[in-house]
């Protein structure tokens, strides 16, 4: 399902510099009605890296269907996809098992048509705070904290959540120590690290990130905080992300390794978008390798043969298709 041409005339501005149109040279082979991409910030690394594909894709189509619109994070974009308000989301495969299941503190209502698509690179959990802070001791000592995380529905605020709740913290415990607790989108919570109005900030992105190289420079005092390996462990075994390593040096102050969480994002739909276009939108992935390249580095590492792989729920036809034709599974 697509939502009306009139409501989408507030994100046409932000997506019609990506929607470029084929060269003279290409040749549309068929129309189809218009596709909505739903990713992330436009300053995060999900909104380019979907414009781009969305470009490509757009090239076996007459009147350049596709466009995409900023989203609502991992844990939100499911519920956009599932009730038909976008067609392709991006999101991560914990999220995309619990809202094809439904009736859990997630999602209430269930999506069982939803489908994978493609998996991408790995986002990391990054936890930027001050000093010697450390998630053992933050009980203890009941400092008055300023934390700034992500909007409702957004993977920062679900992850950091989740860590608290390792560490038998809460949101409400930094707001009854005389602290506060503030969801902004990507640039709020940078703007006000820089401006020194936050001891902690969270980011889930892909590492080396040039925006937490940069908030870390701007305060000499900052470092990456580390998880316990308990505390990992539980988030694993919890909602399937993976123990993820920063390696020492990758970030200004940081001397050390950095333990923290991860998972590979990854594009969805529902069985209600065509087949043939899922297959040429996961062909547009796996064949366009140097183009994801250059439009985020994090893909420099990335195999386009482990695309199937890792999703958390059953591969769209049009994407399992493709993936059967290039020999990526059985």
């Amino acid at each position: 399902m697509t939502i009306p041409l009139e409501m989408r005339g507030a994100c046409a501005a932000l997506t019609c510099a990506f929607a470029v149109a084929a060269g003279s040279g290409a040749i549309a082979q068929e129309r189809i009605s218009g596709v909505e991409i739903i990713s992330g910030s436009p300053t995060g690394g999900w909104f380019p890296v979907a414009s781009m594909l969305a470009e490509r894709v757009n090239e076996n189509y007459a009147g350049q269907p596709t466009s995409v619109v900023p989203g609502a994070g991992g844990v939100g974009n499911p519920l956009r996809v599932g009730t038909g308000q976008s067609d392709i989301g991006i999101s991560y495969g914990p999220f995309l098992m619990l809202a094809r299941e439904g009736s859990n503190d997630l999602y209430q209502e269930a999506f069982p048509e939803l489908r994978a698509i493609s998996g991408m690179t790995a986002n990391a959990l990054h936890i930027v705070g001050v000093g010697d802070m450390a998630f053992d001791t933050i009980a203890a000592e009941t400092p008055s904290l300023a934390v700034a995380t992500g909007p409702t529905g957004s993977t920062e605020l679900f992850t950091l959540s989740e860590v608290f709740s390792v560490y038998d913290l809460s949101f409400d415990d930094i707001e009854e120590w005389g602290g506060s607790v503030q969801l902004l989108n990507t640039s709020g919570r940078a703007d006000g690290w820089s401006n020194r109005q936050f001891d902690m900030v969270n980011f889930f992105i892909n590492p080396p990130a040039a925006q937490v190289v940069q908030l870390m420079s701007a305060r000499p005092n900052s470092r990456i905080m580390s998880l316990s390996e308990a505390a990992t462990d539980t988030l694993v075994e919890r909602w399937g992300m993976l123990p993820v390593t920063i390696p020492a040096g990758t970030y200004p102050n940081q001397d050390e390794d950095v333990l923290t969480v991860g998972m590979p994002y990854v594009y969805f739909a529902t069985t209600e978008l065509d087949d043939d276009y899922v297959y040429n939108f996961t062909k547009a992935v796996a064949e366009n390798h140097e183009r994801l390249i250059s439009t985020h580095a994090s893909f420099e590492e990335w195999n386009p043969e482990t695309m199937a792989e890792g999703l958390g729920i059953p591969l769209h036809a049009g994407a399992e298709r493709y993936y059967r034709e290039r020999g990526w599974i059985d």
